[in-house]
């Protein structure tokens, strides 16, 4: 999990995997972008090797928060193939603010030129 924040974009990358027993940091860093000063949150997830149901609620409550702050959020990949099954079976790349790339999500975002 790595984290940065640059010119007002502040960014979480997650990688290997994300289940309930490994969730805790990648919530954590999710609350600290939120509660930092950047106005666009970017939440990479190209490096994940496997997540199930608990990366689903995490980014929807995410999507949530960020909507009730007023704050511009994009999910990055690419995504892997088993990722791409997981939002496409579940409704939810429909509903979340999914980007094939880092620059396609902050454009998504807003965060461009930011």
């Amino acid at each position: 999990m790595t984290t940065t924040q640059d010119s007002g974009v502040f960014t979480v990358s997650v990688s290997g995997e994300v289940d309930v027993d490994a969730v805790g940091p990648f919530e954590e860093a999710l609350a600290t972008a939120l509660r930092s000063t950047a106005h666009c949150t970017i939440v990479d997830i190209s490096a994940l090797t496997f997540a199930d149901s608990t990366l689903l609620g995490l980014l929807l409550s995410t999507k949530g928060a960020h909507e009730s702050a007023g704050r511009a959020l994009a999910i990055a990949g690419p995504l892997r193939p088993w990722a791409d099954r997981l939002f496409t079976v579940t409704g939810t790349a429909e509903f979340l603010p999914l980007a094939e790339d880092l620059d396609a999500a902050r454009r998504r975002a807003g965060c461009v030129g930011s």
